[in-house]
């Protein structure tokens, strides 16, 4: 046994950089590319054990033991099909009516979502599910449900929509540290028809921090992996089967220019979704006029200029003027609309802010309580 132990542990050396911290005269903390786990260690004879089966799962390898061996597995071909197999029952299909605006006939339309809460909650795209006159879930056995919107923020393109069920498999989020250009994407939905339900595709991550001008307040991911009409709402998964963003659009006229919400923004509106009913919102009360250079993507630090400001707004009360230059927020440079709700996901009504502003060509730090964006 310790023999196996001390095998597999000089393998995972090899293949990845961990850190063994020193917590106790003969207890170790095991840390994985500098991010602390929670692998139990064992220390003999000066030798330090870890659970192969648990260190394997925690990079995202496939582990199968017998009573007298276990086999660790890098490959996609083994590892990517686990892992569609154990996130398949914590997706769904969407599928509903819309008025089509023809009195003879309805639309139907379709999305995917993904299982939250084991007690039925089920997180989507808004614009999946915001005009539907009756919301169906199809679960992964083939069993219906008549949903019902709980909460939805068309801003942020989330939705939870709920469906009388327990004894669910609620989605294991991810964090934001696992979303890196390069590593591997899966994508499940719906894609294009009904019968298409839970198909995978699978690429990389290709970007970060993108922006989608017009249709989404937040920056988004990109990537590769097919995501296409009825995909929507559905979990872009890391390796380890975590969900780091959800499916939300992709590109006419392009390959492999898709896009998910980031799982830091998804974290954002359920955590208002769960406490405030609703996700709460602050504004300046002021209009902006963004910074071109930064619209094509090429750096800046020009900053947002005020092109007006609304009467009785905490802009006008705590001195900001029109043509004044918004430099950064609580120390985040903006130089796009974008930037500015990214920064104020951070940021509560009543919440003090620091506003650096550049006026007559000078910075100036001017100190605001935020007022809530109805």
């Amino acid at each position: 046994m310790k023999k196996r132990y001390l095998v597999v542990l000089v393998v995972m050396i090899l293949l990845f950089s961990f850190n063994l911290l020193v917590s106790g005269a003969t207890q170790f903390k095991l840390s994985i590319n500098g991010i602390s786990t929670d692998i139990g260690t064992t220390t003999v004879n000066n030798k330090v054990y870890v659970d192969a089966e648990a260190l394997a799962n925690q990079l995202g390898l496939n582990a199968s033991k017998t009573s007298k061996s276990i086999n660790i597995s890098t490959k996609n071909d083994d590892i990517i099909p686990n892992i569609i197999k154990s996130i398949s029952p914590s997706v769904v299909g969407i599928i509903g009516n819309i008025d089509s605006g023809d009195s003879t006939a309805d639309g139907v339309v379709l999305g995917t979502g993904i299982i939250i809460k084991s007690g039925g909650d089920i997180l989507t795209n808004a614009h999946v599910v915001e005009d539907m006159s009756r919301i169906v879930v199809v679960l992964t056995d083939g069993t219906g449900y008549q949903a019902r919107i709980k909460y939805i923020d068309k801003p942020s393109d989330l939705a939870v929509i709920k469906i009388d069920k327990i004894g669910l498999t609620a989605a294991t989020l991810g964090k934001m540290q696992d979303i890196v250009i390069g590593k591997t994407a899966i994508a499940i939905g719906t894609p294009m028809s009904f019968q298409n339900r839970n198909s995978a595709s699978v690429g990389v991550i290709s970007g970060l921090n993108r922006s989608a001008d017009g249709f989404y307040q937040y920056k988004l991911i990109q990537t590769d992996a097919a995501i296409n009409p009825g995909n929507s709402g559905g979990p872009l998964l890391t390796i380890k089967g975590e969900v780091i963003g959800i499916n939300s659009m992709t590109t006419v006229n392009a390959q492999g220019l898709s896009y998910a919400i980031p799982i830091d923004t998804v974290q954002y509106v359920l955590n208002h979704f769960y406490k405030y009913g609703k996700v709460k919102r602050v504004t300046l009360g002021a209009d902006f006029e963004e910074d071109y250079v930064a619209l094509y993507g090429l750096p800046s630090r020009n900053g947002l200029k005020i092109t007006s400001i609304e009467k009785g707004s905490c802009a006008e009360k705590y001195g900001l003027k029109k043509d004044d230059f918004i430099y950064s927020i609580n120390g985040v440079y903006v130089n796009t609309l974008v930037d500015l709700n990214e920064a104020y996901k951070s940021v509560l009504p009543g919440n003090k802010i620091k506003v650096a502003v550049r006026r007559n060509g000078k910075v100036q730090s001017i100190n605001v309580v935020m007022d809530e964006l109805k």
